[in-house]
């Protein structure tokens, strides 16, 4: 957006944006999303990045103003936050060029990235992972996507995602999360792609890009494994872990990746299957790939975490939820410091919290074997004055007979320290390969 002096309307300003234009129809651009109403989904599921209450939206002011098209806006650690704010070039189509295309692939790009470690992520997964990249076959138009995709491995997280879990230093892996996993199969949606029209030379470079960046997870699974005393942040990589080796599954198993495989089988040189081969099914099979980090976190997780792995719609239920990025949340099920965040979160009243434990109580109810919320219940009975009980006049008569169940409430009264040691010790029991 053009500086105010300019007459538009700055990043993160929380005045009113310009009236909108009509209403865009059920798969307004090329059978799709419209841009508009892409850009209003993420408004409803972080609308901290446009209200201007984000604590990082000075960085924004502080970046020079673009004029280029959508896509190479949409460069740089924060482009895709500065793209959602200011999508001139974008707009709605029955037959988008081949360039529009390319363009609206970097907004759903940048929805996803936003949205995704949201409570409402924006349902893109498949045009940014497969369709635009089979769709776009203009070989500059596809580059141009590519360049994107190399991009987005820089796009900031940090104060974007609860899920981020740092590494040790020596590993050089940075941090660990399941937006690693979102990155990669768009990769590989790049890479198979190239595999489809024949662009082989663009295709190895995605394909080492998917290696390197495996391998840089791995490193810090195993700087994690070996750390005495951080079991709780080796689980939650696992679950990162699990989760990024089933995305590159995805990818490799759609309907899109089946073309691949046909070009791959014409050319006589499978280089489909020596993707298989290398990538897929790191969890469970051949677990000598990768150092066997994957195997080794596929085994926590399913152990331990797998039935925490759910989309979390009962929380969806609960909007207040979206109104700060630190209301974000975390891995489970170590949700005792998200739990106690809420219930001491200023800008809320008891009608707020009592939202938030309604939703969780109907988690608790629909989600079998699952233990973050309990936890979550748990951090209110301890740090709201008054404990659950003070929520009872806004909550409804099932739910208040719910927080008598007796159940329940031994589950609440476990410490917090004990049920989290008793993770660990599990976790370092399963890592020295004596579970």
């Amino acid at each position: 957006m053009q500086p105010e002096s300019e007459g538009r309307t700055l990043p993160c300003d929380s005045r009113p944006a310009e009236e909108p234009g009509p209403a865009e129809g059920r798969g307004a651009f090329g059978g799709f999303i419209g841009p508009r109403t892409l850009i209003g989904n993420v408004r409803v599921a972080a609308p901290y990045l446009f209200d201007g209450s984000h604590a990082r939206c000075g960085e924004l002011l502080a970046l020079p103003q673009g004029s280029a098209a959508p896509c190479e806006r949409a460069h740089g650690a924060l482009g895709w936050w500065q793209l959602l704010l200011d999508p001139r070039g974008l707009e709605a189509s029955d037959a988008p060029t081949a360039a529009a295309r390319t363009d609206y692939f970097a907004l759903c790009l940048a929805a996803h990235h936003a949205s995704v470690a949201t409570y409402v992520p924006t349902d893109v997964d498949a045009k940014i992972r497969h369709a635009l990249w089979f769709e776009q076959s203009e070989e500059l138009e596809h580059a141009r996507m590519r360049s994107l995709a190399l991009a987005h491995g820089a796009w900031e997280l940090d104060g974007f995602s609860a899920r981020l879990v740092p590494v040790p230093d020596e590993s050089g892996a940075g941090s660990v999360s399941s937006h690693d996993g979102e990155r990669l199969s768009v990769w590989c949606g790049a890479l198979l792609s190239c595999q489809h029209f024949g662009w082989r030379e663009a295709a190895r470079e995605f394909e080492e890009r998917v290696a390197d960046e495996l391998a840089r997870e791995a490193r810090g699974f195993d700087a994690l494994a070996r750390s005495r005393g951080r079991e709780l942040d080796c689980l939650r990589a696992a679950a990162a872990l699990t989760h990024n080796a089933g995305d590159v599954n995805q990818a490799l198993s759609s309907s899109d990746a089946a073309k691949a495989a046909q070009h791959s089988a014409r050319s006589g040189d499978d280089a489909f299957g020596r993707l298989k081969a290398r990538f897929a099914d790191l969890s469970t099979a051949d677990p000598t790939r990768f150092g066997g980090a994957f195997a080794r976190a596929g085994l926590l997780y399913r152990t331990l975490l797998a039935a925490e792995g759910h989309r979390h719609y009962p929380l969806r239920q609960a909007k207040c939820l979206r109104a700060h990025p630190d209301l974000l949340l975390p891995v489970g099920p170590f949700l005792d410091a998200w739990g106690e965040r809420l219930a001491r979160w200023r800008p809320w009243g008891d009608a707020e919290r009592a939202l938030v434990v309604a939703a969780l109580l109907d988690g608790c109810r629909k989600v079998p074997g699952q233990l973050g919320y309990y936890r979550a219940l748990s951090a209110f009975e301890r740090e709201l004055p008054g404990g659950l009980a003070r929520l009872a006049p806004q909550l409804a008569a099932s739910q208040r007979r719910e927080l008598k169940d007796s159940a329940l409430r031994q589950r609440l009264a476990l410490p917090r320290a004990s049920f989290e040691h008793s993770y660990a010790k599990r976790a370092r029991t399963l890592l020295d390969g004596r579970g």
